[in-house]
């Protein structure tokens, strides 16, 4: 069973058992039914817009023969050629031995071309230089995802920059909540929109905003759709589900869409 109201979003792809932010872990949340992937744009030396996370490769690259990379090593201070030569699958074990970082393009157009989900974008490009911005702007624009796009934002300004430059994509909205802020998002967006909010578990032990309960995505619900992250077990599943109403949950792969039938 699966209810065409509630979505399911794999978080850096199917990362639990993938190496995250790879076709690899891209693969297996197409395979697993997903609706959403979640990725990340990072940029190389070279200005090439990349799939990666974190700031650095050390937690997820290893060298070419399987050692650790010693020195602290931003993905900026690399060229393409250069963290291409990294091993981005060891760290999930050796049968992902030779899995690359792919170039943003090239993960756009895998997922364009295997199936019917969104691409997600996350906020980190709201960081970038204006330059870097326009370069992921263009990248995303040649990709041709037309309403397959979903763009998430953090503040206001960019939520309306982004609501008129990609006029077909979903806006995903993970800044302040404040009554304010909820009507100046419903004023902008003539799209899909969903609002972002946590689910209380070790996964998001970082967040320090109001968590999700079934009052707050009540009121939530009066502007927009209701995202919940980052949800690992059934049990959470299913309070999100039955109680709080959420209309897309993300997931690292712990839970995945065919878990619904269990609710």
């Amino acid at each position: 069973m699966k209810d065409k109201r509630f979505r399911f979003q794999a978080h850096r792809g199917l990362s639990s058992e993938y190496p995250e932010n790879t076709v690899a872990s891209y693969r297996a949340a197409i395979d697993a039914g997903y609706d959403i992937i979640e990725l990340d744009p990072k940029f190389t030396r070279d200005g090439v817009c990349v799939c990666f996370h974190d700031s650095a490769v050390n937690r997820t690259c290893r060298l070419a023969d399987g050692s650790s990379i010693g020195e602290k090593t931003p993905v900026d201070s690399l060229s393409l050629d250069e963290i291409r030569a990294l091993d981005a699958g060891l760290f999930k074990g050796e049968r992902f031995r030779g899995e690359r970082v792919p170039t943003l393009a090239e993960a756009l157009a895998f997922i364009r071309d295997n199936g019917s989900l969104t691409v997600k974008i996350d906020n980190c490009y709201q960081g970038f230089s204006q330059a870097l911005q326009e370069e992921l702007f263009r990248v995303i624009e040649e990709a041709d995802l037309g309403g397959r796009l979903a763009m998430t934002v953090k503040n206001l300004p960019f939520l309306e920059y982004v609501a008129r430059r990609f006029p077909a994509a979903e806006i995903h909205y993970d800044g302040s909540l404040t009554p304010a802020a909820l009507d100046h998002l419903r004023s902008c967006c003539r799209g899909r929109a969903t609002l972002w909010i946590s689910y209380g578990n070790a996964l998001t032990s970082w967040c320090r905003e109001r968590r999700a309960d079934a009052e707050f995505c009540a009121g939530l619900h009066e502007y927009a759709d209701v995202g919940i992250f980052t949800i690992s077990s059934a049990e959470e599943l299913a309070r999100c589900y039955r109680d709080y109403g959420a209309d897309v949950i993300e997931t690292n792969g712990t839970v995945r869409p065919g878990d619904l039938s269990l609710v």
